[in-house]
């Protein structure tokens, strides 16, 4: 009788278990959600600033004059920048966004090497290649908290209020005709799910 009476209560805790992951998707914490979030607004700047680029010549001369103006007076050259750095990091972040990286709670941080010689090495020849590494860096970001949360297509992100699957679909949408390569690997993050 207790035998019968133990084995009944494990199948009702299994059905009551299977019942619980059945119900509500899951959903990313809100610190994930905010770093989803945060991580497409700076893609988002990338692909605004590769369409500049791309579109007009003299815009495209104009931010590579400024981002050359900004980054060359000396004030990004010690890793711990003074006020005069802080400054500069804050006018660079107003004229080409991807190539300021941002702390936590968004602050300007430091100068994003990598992105600012390839933005002024092909600013006015190459809009794609010169937005690359900011793009990458986002994309990179983005899937990798997902990853780590192990998200799955229904899987809900906060603050972009949307699913794993439409956020990813997007994000595919984005890039690929922009930059194949990241819109690869949005792809096969998605199929990963």
């Amino acid at each position: 009788m207790l035998r019968g009476l133990a084995a009944a209560a494990a199948a009702a805790a299994l059905a009551v278990a299977a019942l619980a992951a059945c119900g509500e998707p899951d959903t990313l914490s809100d610190e994930e959600g905010r770093i989803v979030a945060g991580a497409r607004e700076r893609l988002d700047d990338a692909i605004d600033t590769e369409e500049t680029l791309r579109t007009s010549r003299v815009e495209a001369r104009r931010l590579r004059r400024e981002v050359e103006r900004l980054v060359s007076d000396g004030s990004f050259e010690d890793a711990t920048l003074d006020e005069f750095g802080i400054a500069r990091l804050g006018q660079l972040r107003q004229v080409v966004p991807s190539l300021v990286n941002l702390d936590p709670q968004g602050q300007p941080r430091s100068l994003n090497r990598r992105a600012a010689a390839a933005f002024l090495r092909y600013a006015t020849t190459d809009a794609t290649r010169a937005m690359l590494e900011p793009a990458r860096r986002q994309v990179s970001v983005m899937l990798h908290i997902l990853d780590e949360a192990d998200a799955g297509k229904d899987t809900q992100i906060p603050v972009v209020k949307e699913s794993v699957e439409a956020f990813l679909s997007q994000l595919e949408q984005d890039t690929e005709p922009i930059w194949p390569s990241l819109g690869k690997r949005v792809a096969q993050a998605q199929v990963d799910l």
